[in-house]
């Protein structure tokens, strides 16, 4: 008699319109996780894991949902891509992401571990962030091939959530920031913060944004809505690998 063949622990799923707000299981892969009750679960891709809730059906149909957005935004998931699912145990899932061609999809490590972006950030086909005006206020000002730029602080820059601060891309660009993970801001205050930066990719506009250690910095220079800073890299101690910026506050 032939041996049955081992209960497969892996499912794939297209990513289809609808996929950013929860990812359905399929229903006969349910049917092996019957055992499960956890109502929460990890989904592992890389360095980086996620928690996400566990919805469910009264008809036994399960779903990722509280947490899965935000692993979609993180590797930036868009519709035809692949990902494969691997059980292992207790609704923990390792992920692999391929792309609409079915190959990897390839990143940029950023210090953090779980923060990736494709790996076209070098792309020529990446155009250049393009920051409107509101009226007559500046928000960011920039001239080409120059080591500064200036940036008025808008509220969503200070706020208590998730503050963060947007780059012009372009001023990355020209000063090699897109093949660092942090920079180092010192203001008035004399104090240096080590500041991460996240490279958001969106279409072929890629967005540059100072994230985790903003925060202490604008604390410890008190900044506020309105005020008007001139970042300028600090070429007698900044080098390939470590970069620092000299901030003003007008």
């Amino acid at each position: 008699m032939e041996n049955e063949l081992p209960i497969s622990r892996r499912f794939f799923k297209v990513m289809v319109p609808g996929f950013h707000a929860k990812l359905t299981i399929p229903p006969a892969f349910c049917l092996k996780l019957k055992g499960e009750k956890s109502e929460k679960g990890t989904l592992k891709h890389g360095k980086g894991t996620w928690n996400v809730g566990i919805g469910r059906s009264k008809n036994g149909v399960m779903w990722f949902d509280k947490g899965w957005e935000q692993f979609v935004q993180n590797y930036n998931l868009k519709i035809g891509d692949f990902a494969v699912f691997e059980h292992l145990g207790n609704m923990n899932f390792s992920v692999s992401l391929l792309d609409s061609t079915g190959c990897d999809k390839k990143f940029l490590m950023l210090e953090d571990g779980k923060q990736q972006v494709p790996s076209q950030v070098k792309s020529p086909e990446c155009r250049i962030e393009k920051r409107k005006p509101e009226g007559d206020v500046l928000i960011h000002q920039y001239v080409k091939g120059s080591s500064e730029f200036t940036a008025r602080i808008k509220e969503y820059n200070v706020r208590k959530r998730s503050p963060y601060l947007h780059i012009p891309t372009e001023f990355c660009h020209s000063n090699a920031l897109l093949q660092n993970t942090t920079i180092t801001l010192t203001g008035p205050s004399g104090i240096s913060c080590p500041v991460s930066l996240r490279i958001c990719p969106g279409g072929k506009t890629l967005y540059v944004i100072m994230t985790t250690g903003w925060r202490d910095f604008f604390s410890s220079n008190k900044l506020k809505v309105g005020d008007v800073c001139i970042f300028q890299i600090d070429r007698t101690n900044s080098d390939s690998k470590s970069i620092t910026m000299n901030v003003r506050v007008m």
